[in-house]
């Protein structure tokens, strides 16, 4: 007889995204751990006996659900020197990352001053994404694929151009972001392909 095993959530993921939940919505301050425990249907004293402190649960709330990637390294594996075909798949994964992270990365921009270390943790995937991209450019110059520009200045208005579109959807939604994420990365590569290419490419 095959046992059918289920995906069942241990009391410590449960009480982990409902706390993100809450605080992603209310902020930190505001949620109490009695409120954590009633919404994950458990005793406070069972959330105290796993976790012990509220800071504690949002520290492991960072560690188990920051969606953390090689982005470099899986870039690199798939560069083609094409402007147009690599920003696009840097535009797709960069939003893959926020999607994934979506309500760490909004409630890492409530705590920004209280609790950085939610940033700080969060920022490690933009990180690698702005130093692909700057060795990016320097190479596209290289080849002579690409007009002679600042490559970091060029790689953080490409990011900000993409977190923007991320935090509008987010906080404003459709009435904010209309144009669906599909057309907005091939519209913002064609404008970023049509300023970077040397006119006689």
């Amino acid at each position: 007889m095959i046992e059918m095993h289920e995906n069942v959530k241990s009391t410590e993921e449960i009480i982990l995204d409902t706390a993100i939940d809450l605080m992603e919505k209310k902020g930190f301050k505001a949620v109490t751990t009695k409120e954590i425990a009633l919404n994950s249907g458990f005793s406070e004293m069972t959330l105290f006996r796993h976790f012990g402190t509220k800071l504690t649960i949002l520290e492991r709330a960072v560690e188990t659900h920051s969606y953390l990637i090689d982005m470099k390294s899986i870039l690199y594996d798939q560069v083609e020197y094409d402007l147009k075909k690599d920003l696009t798949r840097v535009s797709e994964t960069y939003h893959q990352y926020n999607q994934h992270n979506y309500k760490m990365v909004l409630l890492s921009f409530q705590e920004r001053n209280t609790h950085p270390f939610i940033g700080e943790k969060l920022s490690e995937n933009p990180k690698q994404l702005k130093s692909y991209l700057v060795e990016y450019f320097m190479e596209m110059q290289r080849k002579g694929k690409m007009i002679a520009v600042d490559p970091e200045a060029q790689a953080m208005s490409f990011l900000w151009m993409n977190l923007g579109y991320f935090m509008s959807f987010q906080l404003g939604g459709r009435k904010v972001a209309q144009v669906p994420l599909k057309e907005f990365i091939e519209e913002s590569v064609n404008v970023f392909v049509r300023g970077l290419t040397p006119s006689n490419k």
